[in-house]
C-alpha cells in the first residue's frame, strides 16, 4: 500500500486536500497554480511532515566521500560533520561545530520512472519508520539527528536533494568493531560480545514488532 494513500490525512498531498501546514486552504490554490505533479506531490508531503514532527533542517551540505558508513540497495551513507556551531530554532536542540553525523543519501536506480520524486519517496519511507514514536524512542535503534539538502548536477541544471542525517555511531558497526580490534591485537571480553549481541538482538527485535521488514 502506498504511503501516502495510507495516511493521507497526515501529509496532506495536492488536489482538493486541505493544508496542514495553512489551515483553511488547499496545497494546490496555497503554493501552486500549475497542474499537479509526482515530484511536486511528493517534495509538498515531506515538506509538510518535516514541518509537523518538528524535524530540525541542519546546515550540513557535503558528506566526505572518503567515509562510506555504509550502502544498501536504497541508501548511500557517508560520514560528515557538522560545519558551524547551529542550534535549531524551533526545537533549541544544539549541533556544535564538528559534530560527526551520518549523511545517508537515496540511490539512484535505472528503474525509476521519476529519479527525483522516486528518490524523495524513498527518503519519505525511511524518515517515516525513523519517525515512528516506538523506534524514535528506542534505545538500539539509531536517532535521526534531522534532515538536510545538499545540490547535484551540472550549474546550470543543479538540482536539490533531501538527505537524512542520522547519527553516527562514534565506533562503527559491528564488523567495523570486531575488525579495529582484530588490527589493535586486543581481545574482546567474552561479556561484552553476548551484550552487544544482545543490543542488535532488541533492536531487531523492535524493528520486527512494528512491522518492517528485514533483508
Amino acid at each position: 500500500m502506498d504511503i501516502f494513500d495510507s495516511y493521507s490525512t497526515a501529509f496532506p498531498t495536492r488536489s482538493r486536500r486541505k493544508s496542514s501546514v495553512i489551515p483553511g486552504a488547499s496545497l494546490h490554490s496555497a503554493i501552486y497554480s500549475t497542474a499537479s505533479t509526482a515530484l511536486q506531490d511528493t517534495l509538498i508531503s515531506f515538506l509538510s511532515y518535516i514541518k509537523a514532527q518538528m524535524i530540525p533542517i541542519l546546515p550540513v551540505t557535503k558528506p566526505d566521500i572518503r567515509t562510506v558508513l555504509g550502502q544498501g540497495a536504497s541508501f548511500l551513507v557517508n560520514g560528515a560533520e557538522v560545519p558551524w556551531d547551529y542550534t535549531d530554532p524551533v526545537t533549541k536542540s544544539h549541533y556544535p561545530q564538528g559534530m560527526t553525523v551520518a549523511f545517508k543519501r537515496a540511490i539512484l536506480n535505472e528503474d525509476m520512472a521519476n529519479p527525483t520524486a522516486d528518490r524523495i519517496r524513498v527518503l519519505f519511507n525511511e524518515l517515516f519508520t525513523m519517525c515512528h514514536p516506538p523506534l524514535r524512542s528506542h534505545p538500539n535503534i539509531v536517532k535521526l539527528h534531522g534532515i538536510a539538502f545538499e545540490t547535484e548536477g551540472p550549474a546550470d541544471r543543479m538540482t536539490v536533494m533531501p538527505v537524512l542525517v542520522p547519527e553516527c555511531a562514534e565506533l562503527g558497526n559491528f564488523a567495523e568493531v570486531l575488525e579495529t580490534a582484530r588490527k589493535e591485537d586486543r581481545a574482546i571480553a567474552f561479556d561484552d560480545k553476548i551484550s552487544l549481541c544482545i543490543d542488535i538482538a532488541h533492536g531487531l527485535e523492535i524493528l520486527h514488532a512494528c512491522g518492517k521488514p528485514i533483508k
